[in-house]
Formats: C-alpha cells, structure tokens, sequence
C-alpha cells in the first residue's frame, strides 16, 4: 500500500524546481537619483494658483490660496461662488492656531536651553 500520488503525499521534482524559481527575486534595477528640482519661487507659485483659480470658476466654486506666513505653509479655502462661504478650509483653521502654537513652544524651549 506503497502507493505515492504526486503533488499531495510527495512533491514531484518538477514542482520543487518551480517552487525555488517562484522564491527568486527578479534583480533589481540600479536606483537612478533624479536631479534636485529648484524650489518654485513664490511668484511661479501665485501664478500657478491664479491659474486653478480660473479652473474652479467652471464649478461655480472658488479656491483661495494664501500662504500663512506664521506657520510657513499654503492655505487651501474652497468658497461657494454664490454665498461667499467657506465650504472647506485645508488644513483647518484649528489645526493651523495648533501648529502655530506647537512652533510657539518649541521656540521658548529652544530660548530656554541656550
């Protein structure tokens, strides 16, 4: 009652050699680094946001960037076209109050060590 079924009491040698292909890895390319692109000066930035200005007027909806110098980072307010009124704010107006006050304290306890 020797009876030996291949692929389910004893793996064939042509399913082990599959096997071992299946666990190579491919080679890898070479990472090839991309050369530094300058950072956009802030006129190439108003520019770009005047341009998606005019793209969000189709939808009868407007997006105001504005940099908050205070927390170094651009400000996104979508505002409905009608009412004037902020639909969405990225990121929020207290998440934006959070990181300033964050900057704020890491400030003093910079002033304090030195």
């Amino acid at each position: 009652m020797g009876m030996e079924i291949p692929g389910i009491l004893k793996a064939s040698p042509a399913q082990d050699v599959l096997l071992k292909e299946a666990r190579v890895l491919p080679d890898r390319q070479p990472r090839v680094d991309l050369p530094a692109e300058k950072p956009a000066s802030r006129q190439e930035i108003e520019a770009q946001a005047r341009a998606l200005e005019k793209t969000f007027q189709a939808f009868n909806r407007r997006v105001v960037l504005s940099v908050n110098d205070q927390i170094n980072q651009v400000i996104i307010k979508v505002v409905d076209g009608e009412t004037d009124k902020v639909i969405k704010e990225i990121p929020a107006e207290e998440i934006q109050h959070l990181i300033a006050r964050i900057k704020e304290t890491i400030g003093v306890l910079v002033d304090q060590k030195i």
